[in-house]
């Protein structure tokens, strides 16, 4: 079974075309994912939706957004100018979850930082906010290549 679950960030809003036999909505963006560990580059992927997910995707979202997409991975094979071949990976949207803007993100980072450096009685007072989740972005697999048998 092909599944995959991605968080990224929106680095193009999302564009809508039809099929020409059946006028099925068919909206494509590209997404950028950060790597595992802090030194690795982050990197785009194109991202489809078909139907009632492309429209929502054209609606609801925009660049800059923080989202987790559900879906089918392939890879594509693409021939070059030069004739050489290039595989590009493609995600099949079947559900998106907006987490939220990144400049959210960012300025509740900022707040943070800022009323830890100035916390003297922050846990006798809480805020009427609600507390946002943090995605845990660590490696699933440990960083030594050593195989335990």
């Amino acid at each position: 079974m092909n599944h995959c679950l991605i968080q990224a960030v929106i680095n193009s809003a999302p564009q809508m075309r039809y099929t020409k036999e059946n006028k099925t909505p068919i909206a494509e963006m590209t997404v950028k994912i950060k790597g595992l560990r802090d030194d690795d580059p982050s990197r785009e992927l194109k991202v489809l939706g078909w139907g009632t997910i492309a429209q929502e995707m054209v609606e609801a979202l925009n660049e800059g957004q923080n989202i987790v997409i559900e879906g089918r991975l392939r890879m594509n094979s693409i021939t070059r100018k030069d004739g050489t071949k290039e595989k590009q990976p493609e995600l099949t949207a079947s559900r998106i979850h907006n987490i939220s803007p990144v400049e959210k993100i960012n300025s509740e980072k900022k707040e943070t930082t800022i009323s830890n450096s100035n916390n003297s009685n922050s846990s006798e007072e809480k805020s009427g906010n609600e507390e946002t989740s943090q995605w845990d972005s660590s490696p699933l697999v440990p960083e030594v290549d050593e195989i335990p048998f």
